[in-house]
């Protein structure tokens, strides 16, 4: 876990990030999450991680796009945060609702398949 500064940190950083993405035109029409916020102990870099939910943007131009706001966005911070440094913004994909759909799929098919099995036998004619 982390210090409750760091964790405290974290959090005005996830919420105040979010609102941001809400407002951006250049994002609109993106449905961004942020899965988590990481925030060095000594306060100096943040490590957001972000997921695109039907993004028709790659991942790598949706880290792209990110980064290009990162400056404006941490001198927002800056001034909400109130601290001697603000945290330099890194952005990373979380693919966990990827790997979680993934999951599911998989699981359905063995559930399918498992279902086909268990069937009785047709009679014969």
């Amino acid at each position: 876990m982390g210090t409750h500064r760091t964790v405290r940190v974290s959090e005005v950083i996830r919420k105040e990030l979010s609102e941001y993405f809400r407002r951006e035109v250049s994002l609109e029409g993106l449905l961004l999450t942020i899965a988590a916020v990481e925030t060095t102990p000594d306060l100096k870099e943040a490590f957001v991680f972000v997921s695109a939910w039907q993004s028709p943007l790659r991942n790598e131009e949706l880290l792209s796009l990110l980064h290009r706001h990162r400056r404006e966005w941490q001198h927002r911070l800056g001034k909400k945060l109130q601290s001697k440094f603000t945290p330099q913004l890194t952005f990373r994909l979380d693919d966990s609702l990827e790997r979680g759909d993934r999951i599911l799929r998989i699981l359905q098919e063995i559930e399918s398949e498992g279902e086909e099995g268990e069937k009785p036998p047709a009679p014969e004619s």
